[in-house]
């Protein structure tokens, strides 16, 4: 065989191997649009969730302080699905965690799609089992274990917070010990899955890519009761039931102290269309527990980080905070320390640009301190419209609204807060339990309550925070009120108010208690 026809022999086994790599890139390695989004709600069977839902939490008492949750387990339905849009590929595992995944793309920790950090134990991931599915769509359990653990001491805390309140208000340590308190927890869930080849052996890295992809769930929320069990010397001599745990020494009395509870983001005006530069309002709410000063940060969907902030808590509080940053016609992000221009398309699975001047992308909280702690995801769209040589703007040319050329207006899908009723806490009568429901056509994003006291001509105003309410779906919150029901002369609550969510209607968030 001549050089040259060796010479040509190699080129074409190059070629060849070439088209061969880059087949086993596509048949093994899957896309974000492998699978669709993975959603999670409430348990579509209500018997069985009425059933054999466990939600509560015993937190034991030594008569000087709460000590310790009791060692129990909790048991929370939901409803999951996820479907994969192509044949070849399978979700081959799927979880039900508390708070946020660690999925990494492109070196960025984000919500929507890629490789998975490994599990923290702080997320108490619960597996729904590993099959080569192609569609989950079912009722699933999150169960988890409760001692000395985060869910523990979030319990335990929280019966400290309330056992001070009580104590702000002036009732006396043995009046506060002397029977069983009642609080809650509201807590975030999501639903995990990642797809997979349908053949389980090619599941390792092919090509130089991985195989695997995982995408997560918006969130859920649900809410653990809390009991803070009386002072066990305060009952009934002959009690036939008595308390066989034994009370934790203060070895295992491990304090969290000061921390954030929950943290959240809402972005107005959104979605946009209009002249730009514009200026959007970044609207955190912080719940934090005890006296302290929580750090934080924001960032967009390139993990662009802004300026630190920081914001102080005198006791257990909710703050709702206001930020403003202006996005020009470039989809570039100006204040708070933004120096890195917004993608175009195509991060994190974002969909390419296609229309012109159409900006999208989303900003997200984190807390910095007291410890580390991630917001939900807070999407934005900014169009911006076209200056003529007059006054006045006119829309892109070979844009046409084929609803507009008829004088009709498609009605946009928007959430609609009601406060449907209210409910007197008999533990506590300074708070107040209200159902929040949602009648529009869209999710809320976390918005809060606020309760309006009057006492003659004196008011006093408290917050609250309502997590994300599903369209037709409703939240019960337990309202701080800043003194008795009784003790009112007039009591309002109000949801959405200051008003950070666009709704179908603007004029029926309030409710007269009395």
């Amino acid at each position: 065989m001549t050089k040259r026809h060796l010479l040509l022999s190699a080129a074409a086994a190059a070629l060849l191997n070439l088209i061969a790599t880059a087949a086993v890139a596509d048949i093994y390695t899957p896309s974000s649009e492998s699978m669709t989004n993975p959603e999670i709600g409430n348990a579509h069977d209500q018997l069985a969730a009425g059933l054999y839902t466990q939600r509560a939490i015993v937190v034991l008492s030594d008569g000087e302080d709460y000590t310790a949750a009791k060692p129990t387990a909790l048991n929370l339905p939901f409803h999951v699905e996820a479907e994969t849009t192509k044949n070849k590929w399978r979700i081959k595992e799927s979880y039900i965690i508390i708070g946020l995944a660690p999925i990494k793309s492109a070196g960025v920790v984000g919500a929507c799609c890629g490789s998975m950090v490994d599990f923290e134990a702080s997320h108490f991931a619960v597996s729904l089992g590993s099959s080569n599915t192609e569609h989950i769509n079912k009722d699933a359990w999150w169960t988890a274990p409760v001692n000395n653990n985060s869910i523990g001491t979030r319990a335990r805390n929280a019966c400290r917070n309330l056992r001070e309140g009580l104590a702000d208000q002036g009732l006396k340590h043995d009046e506060i010990f002397a029977e069983d308190r009642h609080t809650t927890l509201s807590t975030e869930f999501r639903f995990v899955a990642r797809v997979g080849h349908k053949n389980g052996n090619h599941d390792v890295q092919e090509a130089g890519a991985s195989s695997i992809e995982w995408k997560q769930s918006q969130p859920s929320y649900a809410t653990f009761d809390v009991i803070c069990q009386r002072n066990s010397a305060s009952r009934v001599v002959g009690d036939p039931n008595p308390d066989p745990t034994p009370i934790p020494t203060g070895a295992n009395d491990i304090a969290m102290g000061f921390q954030v509870n929950q943290a959240a983001l809402a972005i107005t005006p959104d979605p946009y269309e209009g002249k730009c530069p514009v200026k959007l309002h970044l609207t955190p709410t912080i719940e934090a527990t005890g006296k302290g000063v929580v750090r934080y940060r924001f960032r967009d969907q390139l993990g662009n980080k802004s300026q630190e902030f920081q914001v102080n808590f005198a006791k257990s509080d909710v703050k709702f905070l206001d930020h403003v940053v202006e996005i020009d016609n470039k989809g570039k992000p100006k204040g708070m320390g933004f120096a890195a221009a917004q993608p175009q398309g195509g991060a994190l699975g974002l969909t390419a640009q296609t229309i012109p001047n159409l900006n999208q992308g989303y900003f997200q909280l984190e807390v910095i301190a007291p410890h580390k702690k991630m917001s939900n995801i807070a999407d934005y769209s900014v169009k911006c419209t076209v200056t003529t040589a007059g006054d006045g703007f006119v829309a892109e040319p070979g844009i046409v609204d084929p609803v507009a050329d008829v004088g009709l207006t498609a009605k946009p899908d928007l959430a609609d807060l009601v406060i449907e009723e209210v409910q007197p806490s008999p533990a506590v009568p300074t708070k107040l339990f209200v159902k929040v429901t949602n009648n529009g056509t869209a999710a809320s994003t976390p918005t809060n309550l606020k309760a309006l006291r009057w006492v003659g001509n004196q008011s006093t105003a408290r917050g609250t925070l309502v997590p994300v309410v599903e369209p037709g779906q409703s939240q019960v919150v337990l309202a701080e009120l800043g003194g008795t029901i009784a003790g009112a002369t007039q009591l309002y609550v109000r949801v959405d108010d200051p008003n950070r969510i666009k709704e179908q209607s603007e004029g029926n968030n309030s409710f007269k208690v009395k």
